[in-house]
């Protein structure tokens, strides 16, 4: 039996809740009376309103989640409406659905919201009951599409900001598209706090996570700085500015690498102008006192001439001018400004030529230098003559290292580092390898293991490579002896 909807009179009072952006409801009833009636009601109040009458025309239609409420008749001729809560809760899940029937029971109307029902009017529907509650469901559709809306612009801003993002809470961490840039790691590998540090921080996990931890007891006041390894090896250094509410932390991350290696050549710049002054007036004035001190032997060598033991001391003495000579010398270049005169060239006939000027040093002790070259045919556009001083001085360490084994091997191959070409040489001894300590100090002026010389050899190397765009590192290769790396952009620098 169908129950009759109570209308309102043109003449009763009809205010509408003028909904925004002309919400849209969906009637399902198989009486079409029903429906109009329905309709009728709704549209006083600006709603959009569409109706179908069977299970199998709600089956048909087509986007659902049009709909901000969906007036559900309990009875189909087709369909039993609880049965149907599921299937729309799926198509329409933004949608309040309204359960619409004259057979209301304690049991049914208990399973109806269980299964996320909004709410449950009985026939006669009285019509003020009907748009008060939409109008309540609207304002709380409207509120909670703007918060969505809100949350996917913030979702936008945070994942396309220039900085890193972290979002902490409690122990899971969240980050940004940039900070998955900056440290080559996903989600998937990174989704704790204890990951954070294993992963980036492999050597220094420990120690890193107990600065962080009490910069967080400090709620932190200050930024701090996290040394890290990037997925792809490279070291990098992030900057970390945290906010902390509740459990809740919030880090903005800005890799300042690049900011501190330029901090340090202004400072290795202005050592390097304050060593070139002092050393062109010592250097000056030296010259002169050698000069004299050379022609002291010439003269003195005159009188030795029938003294053979008395000749070799003085020759020993002219060969330790010539090393004090060598020594201004050095540091006098080191300190001057690299000024790169460019040419193409084949880096296998660079090296050949650097090995051939060592091997008159070496001839008591012939060596084997190997090439594997990957990059037959290819040039390279560097300053020949400063690129020839990096690998003949490279190449004199690893000579004077592989003293029990006459073999040195070099690889030539192309690489990708940061999406640009690099040519790489690779260059391997068989000596002992270099210590740890030597190693973080390798390329330091003025730093050698060597009883004798200035210990700008490697340092000279890295300011020649580096003002090539380049890098040089050096490490212990894992069969044994040392494994210096020298990466070359394959395209010339701007400043060539």
């Amino acid at each position: 039996m169908t129950q009759p909807v109570v209308l309102l009179s043109p003449s009763q009072d009809t205010k509408s809740t003028s909904p925004e952006n002309n919400l849209a409801v969906l009637i399902v009833d198989d009486d079409e009376g029903m429906r109009r009636s329905l309709r009728r009601v709704l549209m006083l109040d600006g709603y959009h309103v569409e109706t179908v009458g069977s299970s199998r025309e709600l089956h048909d239609k087509e986007n659902l989640d049009d709909f901000f409420a969906i007036l559900l008749d309990r009875k189909l001729p087709d369909a039993d409406g609880s049965e149907l809560l599921e299937g729309l809760k799926l198509r329409a899940p933004h949608a309040s659905i309204l359960i619409v029937t004259g057979y209301a029971d304690m049991d049914s109307t208990i399973r109806a919201i269980r299964t996320g029902v909004h709410d449950y009017l009985i026939k006669p529907v009285e019509p003020e009951t009907l748009r008060s509650r939409l109008s309540t469901l609207a304002e709380f559709y409207q509120v909670r599409r703007e918060l969505e809306h809100s949350e996917r612009r913030m979702l936008f801003l945070v994942e396309n900001l220039p900085a890193g993002a972290v979002y902490i809470d409690g122990e899971r961490l969240f980050g940004n598209r940039t900070l998955q840039r900056m440290t080559g790691y996903g989600t998937e590998k990174i989704s704790t706090i204890d990951q954070w540090f294993s992963v980036l921080c492999p050597e220094t996990a420990d120690q890193s996570a107990a600065i962080y931890r009490e910069n967080r007891r400090a709620n932190f006041v200050s930024t701090f700085r996290l040394p890290i390894v990037r997925q792809d090896g490279s070291p990098r250094t992030l900057e970390i500015a945290g906010y902390r509410y509740d459990h809740h932390e919030l880090w903005l991350v800005t890799d300042i690498t690049e900011l501190q290696e330029a901090q340090q050549r202004m400072v290795q710049a202005e050592r390097l102008a304050a060593i070139g002054q002092m050393v062109t007036g010592l250097a000056h004035e030296s010259r002169n006192a050698l000069q004299r001190a050379r022609a002291c032997l010439d003269l003195l060598e005159l009188d030795l001439q029938s003294e053979p033991e008395q000749l070799d001391l003085t020759g020993r003495i002219r060969r330790a001018l010539g090393d004090l000579q060598r020594n201004y010398e050095e540091v006098r270049n080191y300190a001057a400004p690299i000024v790169l005169e460019s040419a193409e060239c084949s880096l296998a006939d660079l090296l050949h030529q650097a090995f051939e000027d060592l091997r008159w040093e070496f001839k008591d002790r012939p060596h084997q230098l190997n090439i594997d070259d990957q990059l037959q045919g290819q040039t390279i556009r560097v300053d020949v003559h400063r690129l020839g001083q990096v690998l003949r001085n490279v190449l004199d360490n690893a000579l004077a290292a592989s003293a029990n084994r006459n073999r040195i091997d070099v690889r030539l191959t192309n690489v990708a580092i940061d999406n640009h070409s690099f040519q790489r040489i690779e260059i391997r001894d068989y000596g002992c390898g270099i210590s740890k300590e030597v190693l973080s100090q390798l390329f330091d002026p003025f730093f050698t293991t060597k009883p004798s010389g200035t210990g700008l050899g490697m340092a000279i190397c890295k300011r020649i490579v580096e003002a090539h765009a380049g890098r040089i590192t050096a490490e212990n290769s894992p069969g044994g002896g040392a494994l210096v790396r020298i990466d070359l952009p394959s395209q010339p620098a701007h400043h060539f």
